[in-house]
């Protein structure tokens, strides 16, 4: 019983930190690169082609170990499903990749620590705990709204306080869904880039499909901060006449 016990809290967590192992010794981060891309683009485009639907499957799969693992790296993978598979398919994988490695890492932390923070925190840290739980949904879907911070952070802190799977789920997809199309949308644009055959430059970022996503990806940056001072502001009592 112990055992199961044992495995049923730390498992998730286990299982994570075997995956961070897994990536440092085998230094799979070096196989996804603009130099690894143009040198197989040929390669990579005719293996996708003969594999319409392992290949994306494959790649999912692979992308929910790297979120999952809390590794840097989601960025890149957004970009590269959108150069392997269009911005559409490419987000698509990217976004139902990001949902489910946030809701691996949130059940992990919450299993494992949730219950010894809320038990031996103090006053400061129930208050935030419970600050957390009760407008977690609009935190969570700040925090997603803004590239800035590391992908895993959000999904750490839901999960050490406690908060409902569903609020979790339905911030990551709400949230992350605008990064995760355009960062497919930049990688679409990278693609049709090599297809001509042209070595990429610093004349790259001169093209319409490559510079766009990254200015809506600037103002992303700051849409959720945005988005959060209004709504606090809207939340404060007007002022006496």
């Amino acid at each position: 019983m112990r055992v199961l016990r044992f495995a049923r809290r730390f498992g998730l967590i286990l299982l994570i930190l075997a995956l961070v192992v897994a990536f440092v010794a085998t230094g799979a981060w070096r196989l996804v690169s603009l130099e690894q891309l143009q040198r197989h683009h040929a390669a990579l485009g005719h293996f996708v082609r003969q594999h319409r639907w392992f290949s994306p499957a494959a790649y999912l799969c692979v992308f929910i170990m790297v979120v999952a693992a809390c590794v840097p790296g989601p960025g890149l993978m957004c970009t590269v499903s959108g150069y392997l598979f269009g911005t559409v398919l490419g987000g698509l994988v990217n976004l139902t990749a990001c949902v489910a490695g946030s809701a691996v890492v949130f059940l992990a932390c919450r299993s494992a620590f949730a219950d010894t923070i809320a038990k031996r925190g103090g006053a400061r840290v129930r208050e935030i705990e419970r600050a957390l739980k009760r407008n977690a949904f609009s935190y969570l879907l700040t925090l997603k709204l803004m590239p800035i911070l590391p992908f895993s952070v959000p999904n750490i802190a839901a999960g050490l306080a406690g908060v409902r799977l569903s609020a979790v789920i339905w911030a990551s997809a709400l949230g992350s869904a605008p990064v995760c199309f355009i960062l497919a949308s930049l990688g679409a644009g990278l693609g049709r880039f090599l297809d001509r055959g042209v070595t990429p430059s610093l004349h790259l970022f001169q093209r319409p499909d490559v510079y766009g996503p990254l200015v809506a990806l600037s103002l992303l940056s700051v849409a959720g901060l945005a988005w959060r001072l209004i709504r606090r502001r809207r939340s404060l009592p007007a002022p006496p006449r």
